[in-house]
């Protein structure tokens, strides 16, 4: 990702995602753009979306915006769709006004409390928002801690799981045709996290939850779909940090399965306490299959060393 910030009055650009403790200004721009994401393995197939990107390239889910609290915030997002487009931020930012097809549009903000936050295109009955344009914007703590919020619990490493679906017979070849999309019938049979079938995402080591014994992962958990989803872990339970935004009371709640409604987020914290290989995966049947193929849906592992 291509961002720019600024340090008492130096500004530095840098190339890939990365964040500083000291960073007052954070700068992105955001394109828009027809694509593809392939889902292999079996069941897989390459499916028609629309997403945000750095380049020309669209990804799903968008790229990760990675803040700190209390940063002032520009985002440029230029519309190279042929069709109207919009941005926001869930509980950050209201404008909720088209781009046109060829313009762009610039938001600015101060990055809220630390937490997760999820963006996407509200416009056209859900429609843009299933092809693919959503993500996940992080907020870190200003004080460059390891920890959840200012004084909250520390961790040793971070996931984050944009878990989304997709109907593509119905929703996704309709809409790249340039149809009119039947929203009052809508049947994924594709189910992802972090844009990956689950034969990849068990696999990807930027997705599964990976530590050696007595080190805690801090599992954000963000659902641009339009179902809900119940995330169900194996090995250990978690402890529930926040939900929507809102920190739970201590003593954390200890679950193995949290629901994460549409458009929600959720954090927990995850303890290693054995050693071992375990699965994580949604507790939906349907969900688990990626065109009915049983576990190529929203899973991923839990890798204890």
């Amino acid at each position: 990702m291509y961002k720019s910030f600024a340090l008492i009055g130096l500004t530095l650009t840098l190339f890939g995602v990365t964040e500083s403790a000291f960073a007052a200004t954070q700068n992105f721009t955001l394109y828009i753009n027809a694509g593809t994401l392939p889902i292999t393995g079996n069941g897989g197939a390459t499916l028609n979306v629309w997403g945000y990107g750095t380049t020309a390239v669209p990804v799903v889910p968008a790229p990760q915006l990675t803040v700190n609290e209390g940063d002032t915030v520009n985002i440029t997002v230029i519309n190279n769709h042929n069709i109207n487009h919009n941005f926001i931020i869930k509980n950050v930012t209201t404008d909720t006004s088209a781009i046109a097809a060829g313009a762009s549009k610039n938001y600015s903000f101060t990055a809220p409390a630390a937490g997760s936050y999820v963006y996407s295109d509200t416009l056209d009955s859900n429609v843009n928002r299933e092809m693919g344009l959503y993500g996940a914007m992080i907020v870190k703590p200003t004080d460059g801690s390891q920890t959840a919020w200012i004084g909250g619990p520390a961790y040793d490493h971070e996931n984050v799981w944009v878990v989304s679906e997709m109907d593509k017979p119905r929703w996704n070849d309709i809409a790249a045709a340039g149809f009119v999309v039947d929203t009052a019938t809508y049947k994924p049979n594709y189910f992802m996290i972090n844009g990956l079938g689950g034969f990849d995402a068990m696999m990807d080591m930027d997705t599964m939850i990976m530590g050696t014994l007595n080190t805690k992962s801090l599992v954000r958990i963000v659902n641009a779909g339009q179902f809900s989803h119940s995330l169900h872990f194996h090995g250990n339970h978690f402890q529930v940090l926040s939900i929507n935004g809102v920190r739970q009371p201590t003593p954390f709640e200890q679950w193995d399965t949290i629901n994460v409604p549409p458009m929600s987020t959720a954090e927990v914290l995850y303890s290693i306490n054995q050693t071992g290989h375990y699965p994580m995966h949604v507790h939906t049947a349907q969900a688990e299959g990626a065109n009915g193929v049983y576990l190529n849906g929203a899973a991923t592992m839990i890798d204890m060393q």
